[in-house]
């Protein structure tokens, strides 16, 4: 895999490119770069076809272990790698820890093994264990083993942990990875983890520079879920520009979550190169129809209807303290200020599409109450074309993104949606 870096705009946003990967080697992607979020190697909601019916581009699948490791030995003894056991062998594939779209338990880490929260509960994976897995399924380039569930709040204590445990898992896991058959040509991304203690960070990226990865995924600041919707930008920007200062230019910088428009505009503005789609999975989640502006030359973008109420939802984790406790419920308030919430009564007669003037199958085919009876009678219907909406949007929200930065408009399309933002809230 080799990464270039055709642009660095004056906001030190860049623009560039990936290819030259072993299995499709005719693949370029621009970055920054949109990751298709898959559960279980399929897109949330999506068959083969439907997907295609959103794009038909070439697309990176991210790949969470902890939906594909209890099936690591049946994809083996197929033979032929995740991508196509999956039916998707013309989409380039790469595996992560976690699931980024679904809350990670804080603190279950051992000394010789991570955590992975499974359908079946709580599996432990240690370095050889997880190498084992990349040679299973095949991919065209994976996230090296990482402790990284630390916050704003994590101690001093806590954070050196997770540092020293990142380096130690890094250093067995490309070890491991020289001495296979299987994956010693696969990329291999080094984490950058250290919470928001700048010297851990710098000491993370000091001992990682020497296993010569293919790239950096900036962890470490949120523990997946909902909780990257409600990063502060103002606790992370001295973290992350120090952060990025010190990573070497020439390889691409990973930030995976569902972090919100305007803080993805940010990180990008600050040298971030690929993303993932877990934000329009989640928002599709709960009944929400993206309808921020997604580009520079989008017309008015008033709207007029309610803004969803900021409400407070269960996170979706597993936790054995929780059950010894009597299973108390963890709550996270959600901002929904970007999205039209289609379950709302108030849509029930409403024959507009889901936002006007959008292009993609749900707008053209269906109305915001045809979306919203299917949602109110939970049809399957329902989150398969809010799926497809928001998967759409925010593709060609990436696109403007690449296309502002080409011509040094990023801030005004920041500006765009923050506008929006506020709009909205007053």
């Amino acid at each position: 895999m080799k990464f270039t870096v055709d642009l660095v705009a004056k906001s030190t946003a860049r623009l560039g490119s990936l290819s030259e990967f072993a299995r499709i080697p005719e693949a370029v992607l621009e970055t920054p770069l949109l990751l298709l979020h898959t559960r279980g190697a399929a897109v949330p909601h999506l068959s083969y076809d439907l997907l295609q019916m959103v794009t038909n581009e070439q697309q990176v699948l991210q790949m969470p272990l902890v939906t594909l490791v209890d099936h690591a030995k049946n994809v083996k003894a197929f033979g032929k790698g995740i991508a196509e056991f999956a039916g998707l062998k013309e989409y380039l594939n790469y595996v992560v820890v976690q699931d980024s779209g679904t809350a990670t338990p804080e603190g279950y880490h051992e000394k010789s093994s991570i955590s992975l929260w499974t359908r079946g509960g709580r599996k432990l994976v240690d370095a050889q264990m997880y190498i084992s897995c990349m040679e299973a399924l095949k991919p065209d380039f994976f996230q090296a083993m990482v402790d990284g569930d630390t916050t704003s709040s994590s101690s001093f204590k806590r954070v050196k942990k997770s540092v020293d445990a990142t380096v130690k898992f890094t250093g067995i896991c490309a070890e491991l990875k020289k001495k296979s058959e299987v994956i010693k040509d696969t990329p291999m991304l080094a984490c950058i983890t250290g919470g928001y203690n700048i010297k851990e960070r710098l000491r993370c990226i000091a001992e990682m520079k020497e296993f010569g990865v293919a790239g950096f995924v900036i962890e470490g600041f949120h523990t997946n879920g909902e909780s990257a919707t409600n990063l502060s930008w103002e606790d992370m920007e001295p973290v992350l520009i120090e952060t990025l200062g010190s990573l070497p230019e020439n390889l691409p910088r990973v930030f995976h979550g569902p972090v919100t428009p305007v803080l993805l505009i940010k990180l990008i503005s600050k040298g971030i190169d690929v993303f993932d789609a877990t934000f329009p999975w989640l928002v599709a989640e709960r009944g929400g129809a993206l309808v921020f502006p997604n580009s520079l030359s989008q017309g008015d973008t008033t709207v007029t209807e309610t803004l969803p109420s900021v409400k407070k939802v269960t996170l979706d984790v597993q936790d054995e303290k929780k059950e010894k406790q009597g299973n108390k419920e963890e709550l996270v308030v959600v901002d929904r200020v970007y999205e039209l919430d289609v379950k709302d009564k108030m849509y029930f007669s409403d024959t507009k599409p889901l936002l006007e003037g959008c292009s993609c199958y749900s707008c053209r085919k269906y109305s915001r109450s045809y979306v919203h009876h299917l949602l109110s009678t939970s049809e399957l219907q329902g989150p398969i074309l809010l799926m497809m909406h928001n998967l759409y949007h925010y593709i060609n929200f990436f696109k403007s993104i690449r296309s502002a930065i080409r011509e040094d408009q990023l801030e005004a399309l920041l500006e765009k949606i923050e506008h929006f933002v506020s709009s909205r809230r007053n």
